[in-house]
């Protein structure tokens, strides 16, 4: 029980930025929380089960037994994605 408290207070910052390295190369959405920790946001509240099953095998890999997150987005990331949908369209309007 020792050993793995040792490993838990020995999970570095480096290994935390691998961590979001690779779910981020894996295509997933990744943030660091406020606290450090890895957490991928998914795309509705119904995939969280299943992208958890996938980070957990992606950071399994990788041999990282550190802390992680999985959730849903927040209204505030939806406004964000739908303010992003409508630019492409406003530059084109703005040239023609």
């Amino acid at each position: 029980m020792a050993k793995n408290n040792n490993e838990l207070d020995q999970i570095s910052t480096t290994d935390k930025l691998k961590a979001f390295k690779a779910l981020k190369d894996a295509g997933l959405r990744v943030e660091m929380s406020s606290s450090g920790v890895p957490t991928v946001v998914c795309e509705s509240a119904d995939l969280i089960s299943k992208d958890t099953k996938n980070v957990r095998k992606i950071l399994k890999e990788i041999r990282y037994n550190g802390s992680f997150g999985v959730r849903a987005p927040r209204k505030s990331d939806q406004i964000s994605v739908d303010e992003n949908k409508e630019t492409p369209d406003a530059a084109q309007a703005l040239t023609a």
